[in-house]
């Protein structure tokens, strides 16, 4: 994993072009390099302005994807949040290899100790089960099914959430060394 940079456009993009990335994510697959570099861009001006962290997942020199800490909340009027949600995405042809859970595993850290998060939150579609597995092997605690969360051409999707509170990171790596 390394911070996302300008130079990863060019490599990320094969991955953000390929329409079974974005099936369940917000966006279009990308249609030229142009924008993922505007993309990246906004990504990194998340990170400067505190709202996200992002890094390029790589296999040696070999982009195979994105993991992020996003929609950073640290308060809300009066309330105290410090939470964020994981998002990863894998280039199709790397899944199943281990990228996205040892990605999310190197994210802990930095969230809860640099970051000083208190909660991080990974939610997936119901029909995208294989997500799933990485929360779960993660030691995330599963809260609920949120129905019909959101809708993508024509199609009402289902929302799984699970979380993962500071103290409980803490108290498994005390336990595990």
């Amino acid at each position: 994993m390394t911070p996302i940079a300008r130079k990863d456009a060019q490599a990320l993009f094969p991955i953000m072009s390929d329409a079974r990335v974005s099936t369940y994510l917000t966006w279009a697959p990308h249609r030229d390099v142009g924008e993922t570099a505007r993309l990246i861009e906004s990504l990194i001006a998340a990170t400067d302005e505190g709202r996200g962290y992002h890094w390029t997942i790589r296999e040696g020199t070999q982009a195979r994807g994105l993991i992020s800490l996003i929609d950073v909340r640290r308060t809300h009027r009066l309330w105290t949040l410090d939470r964020a949600e994981i998002s990863y995405l894998v280039d199709p042809n790397y899944q199943g290899r281990g990228f996205a859970t040892e990605a999310t595993a190197a994210v802990l850290q930095p969230a809860f100790e640099a970051l000083h998060l208190n909660k991080l939150i990974i939610s997936h579609t119901t029909a995208n089960a294989a997500s799933g597995r990485i929360p779960q092997r993660l030691g995330f605690r599963f809260v609920g099914t949120e129905y019909q969360f959101f809708n993508k051409h024509g199609v009402w999707y289902d929302m799984n959430h699970y979380e993962l509170l500071a103290q409980d990171w803490l108290a498994r790596r005390e336990k595990e060394n």
